[in-house]
């Protein structure tokens, strides 16, 4: 069992207001905790990750926006978002990632006999991300195991294919906001206790991509080592994503200012 959380996961007040996206104010351990007990409940639960760019999305998708207000857990997957809470004077306590949380999660479903399924990149990623988590973590029941690359008329049929796996702990990696979307509309029909969107993980674990250092990780400069590695691909998301975020920060900041000034 994970050491006690210090609030319920349901508290909205442990949140911080971050450019419009609650972000649950918790540790890795508090929210492992938290997990830990949705998985006894019964219920459908999910948590989703954010980083600037997801925030900046979600500002301009209402259904994206919508998904991640729904999610009974949010943490902060970019650093840049702790340093948002910073400036915007409700600091969160820690950043907790999509990558590092499963790796914790996988490794206590199987000391506690929990049933997971993994749903997403492709099927050869899946299948090599699934074989590495089974070798650190021994005796891991793994309910299946399928890529994320299926039309919107197959979901029903995929979200049946978990029931019928018995799963109770879900991870899906087909990156935002196809994976938020899907969750918040299927997980009920999978029966699954609990759901996490984990992005691109499973290609960094099967080793199909290659993850930045520790240092550059814990200074919050991963999204340099991904821009450095895809420029093409990245350069005008990172450009107009962190632009829009900081926008929206210090639009949250302004308004704080001026509603503090009013009182």
């Amino acid at each position: 069992m994970f050491e006690s959380a210090q609030t319920s996961y349901a508290g909205r007040s442990a949140r911080v207001t971050v450019a419009g996206v609650l972000v649950d104010n918790l540790t890795e351990d508090e929210t492992l905790a938290a997990i830990d007990k949705m998985l006894v409940e019964g219920d459908s639960h999910y948590m989703f990750v954010v980083n600037a760019s997801k925030i900046a999305a979600a500002s301009r998708d209402p259904a994206l926006l919508g998904a991640l207000r729904s999610a009974e857990l949010v943490t902060a997957d970019g650093m840049s978002v702790v340093w948002a809470s910073r400036l915007l004077g409700r600091p969160l306590a820690a950043r907790v990632t999509g990558i590092d949380l499963m790796e914790r999660l996988v490794a206590h479903a199987a000391e506690r006999g929990v049933s997971v399924y993994f749903l997403g990149a492709t099927q050869e990623s899946i299948r090599k991300a699934v074989e590495q988590l089974v070798s650190r973590s021994p005796g891991l029941r793994v309910a299946g195991y399928r890529n994320g690359y299926f039309s919107p008329s197959e979901s029903a049929a995929v979200a049946e294919e978990i029931k019928r796996s018995g799963a109770n702990l879900l991870f899906v990696g087909m990156g935002s906001p196809a994976q938020e979307l899907w969750i918040a509309s299927n997980l009920d029909r999978t029966g699954a206790r609990f759901a996490l969107g984990v992005g691109g993980s499973f290609d960094h674990i099967s080793g199909a991509a290659r993850r930045a250092a520790t240092w550059m990780q814990r200074a919050g400069l991963e999204w340099l080592y991904r821009l450095a590695r895809e420029p093409r691909r990245l350069w005008r998301r990172y450009l107009f994503g962190n632009t829009l975020f900081m926008w929206l920060i210090a639009r949250q900041l302004l308004f704080d200012r001026g509603h503090r000034s009013d009182s």
